[in-house]
């Protein structure tokens, strides 16, 4: 960025850095990854072996069966908990494998 006499809040040469380095959806991956850690908890983290976002699917990889059957038995419970955290509508499917 070309340097002028002003100077502009952190806040906004972040923002700009972000679109001009395209990495705003990772961001977001990312908080929805953190979010839904943070919902879960960590007896389900210390089952889970990973999530990822794509698109507007969780994809949660859980290595206890049962753990993972009772988590998809309340998937639309969770996704509507996730999206109330996150503050938008931003998952519409979590998947459990």
């Amino acid at each position: 960025m070309p340097r002028s006499g002003a100077s502009r809040p952190l806040g906004d040469v972040l923002e700009v850095l972000i679109d001009r380095m395209k990495i705003r959806d990772r961001l977001e991956e990312a908080k929805v990854v953190d979010t839904w850690q943070q919902l879960v908890g960590p007896e389900v983290c210390a089952v889970m072996d990973g999530a990822r976002v794509r698109g507007r699917k969780l994809f949660v990889t859980i290595t206890s069966a049962a753990c993972r059957q009772e988590m998809h038995l309340d998937r639309s419970g969770w996704r509507d908990r996730l999206n109330k955290q996150l503050g938008a509508e931003r998952i519409e499917e979590i998947v459990f494998r």
